[in-house]
């Protein structure tokens, strides 16, 4: 005897609705500054009761965002102009009760500050605001349209016990954006 569709429908909407929400990458914006493009974005629901217990540890612990700048095209896929990375990383000192918190961009150390409090650890590796990410490539003209896409590398996990995976998220793409227009 086959059991009726609908408790499996329902079965299966149990199972989604009880899994827990992935981490995800929102509020993607860019802004030029000049032919520089400024990112800002926020990495959502990434402290989780592992990324806390590793930092209590003392280990080294953080999040490695991919950052693209892209040439919109309406009817293929975009082109990518440039890319770079962000890695944020914490490690805590238990004797001062503090976490040093290093940003690189591209492997090199940008910012290196300390803070006490775990909401602002959390904030300081989950918001990016203002980040001076790209300078407009030569060649792109006012009529052509940009956009910014983000997503975050959360580490890595074995798949079937054995075989390493990334932990990643989707990808979160900003609002497309042109060039001013050249004054004659």
């Amino acid at each position: 005897m086959r059991p009726p569709r609908l408790l499996l429908s329902l079965l299966v909407l149990l199972l989604l609705a009880a899994a827990p929400e992935r981490p995800a990458v929102t509020g993607v914006t860019a802004a030029l500054d000049g032919h520089e493009v400024r990112v800002s974005f926020r990495l959502e629901r990434a402290f989780d009761d592992a990324v806390r217990a590793r930092l209590e540890a003392g280990l080294p612990t953080g999040f490695t965002y991919e950052i693209e700048l892209l040439r919109d095209r309406k009817r293929w896929w975009d082109a990518g102009l440039e890319e770079t990375t962000l890695e944020i990383v914490a490690m805590y000192n238990a004797l001062s009760r503090e976490y040093l918190v290093n940003v690189k961009r591209d492997g090199r150390l940008i910012e290196s500050r300390t803070v006490r409090e775990p909401a602002e650890l959390e904030r300081a590796m989950t918001e990016v605001g203002g980040l001076a990410a790209f300078t407009v490539p030569e060649g792109i003209g006012a009529r052509q349209r940009l956009l910014v896409r983000v997503r975050a590398v959360l580490g890595t996990r074995t798949w079937l016990g054995f075989i390493p995976t990334e932990r990643e998220t989707a990808w979160a793409v900003s609002r497309k954006f042109r060039l001013p227009a050249e004054a004659p």
